[in-house]
């Protein structure tokens, strides 16, 4: 599935290009590379080489302290504990209490502009 042309049919996986391939030569490559990574086939036990071929990803842990969201910046922070909800919230609550003083200083401004015309 492609987001800037159509796809193309022919160029899908078929399911016998799915199929994992039979190891046809006496010796075959384990782990990660390497010269010391060669073992002799046994075509008796396939399921050796198989298994010998196979890399796992190292176990994946979660990482300490706090965590990021989002596209970055200050307010996508969560501490240990916190919810993003949480976090969301504080962060409107924060937004709305700025524009409050905004507006509120705007009010101000025009009255003060107000005062200074009615004494002329």
């Amino acid at each position: 599935m492609s987001n800037i042309a159509k796809d193309d049919p022919t160029n899908c996986p078929k399911p016998e290009d799915l199929v994992t391939p039979v190891l046809k030569s006496n010796t075959y490559t384990t782990g990660r590379g390497g010269t010391g990574n060669m073992a002799h086939n046994d075509p008796q036990r396939p399921e050796v080489a198989r298994a010998a071929q196979d890399v796992e990803a190292p176990p994946q842990h979660e990482p300490q302290g706090p965590k990021h969201y989002g596209r970055g910046g200050a307010a996508n922070i969560i501490e240990d504990g916190q919810t993003r909800k949480s976090v969301e919230a504080k962060r409107k609550s924060e937004e709305e209490k700025r524009e409050a003083a905004a507006n509120k200083g705007l009010l101000a401004k025009g009255k003060d502009m107000l005062n200074k015309l009615g004494k002329k």
